[in-house]
């Protein structure tokens, strides 16, 4: 005897509740306290490279081949809840998959993305275009590149239409971490000179000579839709001295030192001295 009665479908994972199916992919894809490096040569502190936070699997990747819709579902949630940052190797990125860099959220860069060369530009024309969710992008350059950028900053927030509404610009945020001096060798007085000389300017070329991009065109490929730009150093305290003495006698740098994020935002381990200035156009006014 033949039932008549529709044969039942059966319930598959995108039939889940999205709040579900989240569950399911958190534990699949988010085991990692720090940022993942997307391709091989990390380049993040070595206190952050902890053994345990580093074998592998990273993903769990089988999820990705079920078929074409959950790939994509689970693809957005994997690249949209972690952090990552870009790697000594630069290829994986610059070919990584269309579904996955515009999930990206937040995503940490280093020196080797300002080097001359056709890599690193096609970096930025990815952050630029293709990375659309991209809301924090933290940059973490060496001192003396830090130091010549931030006078540039001036040309990158006035590249912005003046109809632009402020309020949707990059909040910019300079977090640095003061590192003790424990050697004879070290000269506090040559650093807060050096830093003098970046942050007016006088020794902006030497970033040419050294095979990286000018500091201005650095800062030019800055993208503008991301909600935050985090540059996070390691600094001395003659750098902070020369900071300081710069902004005093400076009406067009409105950097303006704040309190201390939340120790869940601290991108270094440790209790080293740390200071934080955003940038705060109304400082001008």
């Amino acid at each position: 005897m033949t039932s008549n009665k529709p044969a039942r479908r059966s319930i598959g994972l995108l039939d889940l509740p999205p709040e579900v199916r989240h569950q399911i992919y958190r534990h699949l894809f988010c085991n990692r306290a720090w940022p993942i490096p997307l391709g091989s040569g990390t380049l993040a502190p070595l206190q952050l490279q902890e053994k345990n936070d580093l074998l592998e699997p990273t993903f769990h990747t089988a999820l990705f081949r079920v078929c074409k819709a959950i790939s994509t579902d689970a693809l957005r949630f994997a690249y949209g809840a972690n952090s990552f940052q870009l790697p000594a190797d630069l290829t994986s990125f610059c070919h990584l998959g269309l579904t996955a860099l515009a999930s990206i959220r937040t995503l940490t860069v280093y020196n080797n993305c300002w080097l001359v060369g056709r890599e690193s530009s096609t970096v930025w024309e990815i952050l630029n275009y293709k990375c659309s969710a991209l809301e924090l992008l933290v940059v973490q350059p060496s001192t003396h590149l830090l130091w010549q950028a931030i006078p540039h900053m001036k040309e990158y927030v006035a590249s912005f239409d003046n109809a632009h509404d402020p309020s949707s610009r990059p909040k910019l945020v300079f977090d640095l971490y003061i590192f003790d001096r424990h050697f004879s060798f070290d000269l506090p007085e040559r650093e807060y000179r050096r830093a003098l000389q970046e942050l007016k300017g006088v020794s902006g070329s030497n970033s040419t000579r050294q095979g990286f991009m000018t500091v201005g065109q650095m800062v030019s490929l800055l993208p503008k839709h991301v909600k935050r730009i985090d540059f996070v150093l390691d600094v001395s305290a003659g750098g902070i001295r020369a900071l300081e003495e710069v902004l005093q006698g400076s009406s067009d740098l409105p950097l303006v030192k704040v309190k201390l994020p939340s120790p869940g935002n601290s991108y270094r381990l440790g209790s080293r001295a740390r200071v934080c200035y955003v940038w705060d156009e109304n400082r001008k006014k």
